[in-house]
């Protein structure tokens, strides 16, 4: 899955653990878009709610998520 920020401005793979190409579309944004992007990230957070997952479920599908990402060397997005 992936998200969008800035108004459609910018499509990554995840800011919590983003991709060389995630972080290569980051640093190209301005100080000011990076600044926006990280509100919005937190906004969205904030109006998420509390998830029923225990801290390891999530931990585990963390770490899941992050081994598939790392087996492969084309990240489509």
């Amino acid at each position: 899955m992936s998200e969008t920020y800035l108004n459609g401005k910018i499509t990554v793979t995840s800011l919590a653990a983003p991709t060389d190409e995630d972080m290569r579309k980051i640093s190209a944004l301005s100080s000011e878009e990076r600044k926006q992007l990280l509100d919005e990230a937190l906004e969205r957070g904030r109006k998420s709610g509390l998830s029923k997952r225990s801290k390891e479920d999530i931990a585990k599908s963390a770490k899941a998520k992050a081994a598939a990402r790392s087996t492969t060397s084309d990240h489509a997005l």
